[in-house]
């Protein structure tokens, strides 16, 4: 599984189309929905993961301050004491797995951080050995 080459239209639809519960994007009217995943992109906290070409995963990943978790748009701090991953869509559990090995790439430390994830609506703390078990059971 790699990040290939996707535009932000097929990067797009693959979320529409897999975003089933519509709890990352429900609701987001397309024109908005493409200008933040193109600056999350061009930011460095959107994941894209593919397999045999077809993108199967994404998330948006991002390191920052924990008084500025409810702030929307935040770009990476690198001196930023927690990380988000605020929108995740996977069409499988490997390419969920993929999303969190290339946060580990991008953010080394996150073990170090506060780790925050919005599951099933609601924003969570998660403590890292989650992360760790779902990368280890789902690769």
């Amino acid at each position: 599984m790699s990040e290939g080459n996707h535009s932000i239209d097929s990067v797009l639809r693959f979320a529409r189309a897999n975003d089933s519960r519509n709890w990352c994007f429900g609701g987001w009217p397309d024109d908005i929905m493409g200008i933040y995943l193109s600056w999350h992109h061009s930011n460095g906290s959107l994941v894209l993961v593919e397999d045999n070409g077809e993108l199967v995963a994404l998330a948006v990943g991002t390191k920052m301050l924990e008084t500025d978790i409810d702030k929307h748009w935040r770009c990476w701090d690198k001196s930023g004491d927690c990380m988000l991953l605020s929108d995740v869509v996977a069409k499988t559990k490997q390419g969920l797995a993929a999303c969190l090995d290339e946060l580990d790439v991008r953010c080394p430390e996150w073990r170090e951080l506060k780790l925050f994830a919005n599951r099933h609506g609601k924003r969570k703390q998660i403590k890292p050995e989650v992360f760790e078990r779902i990368v280890e059971r789902w690769k």
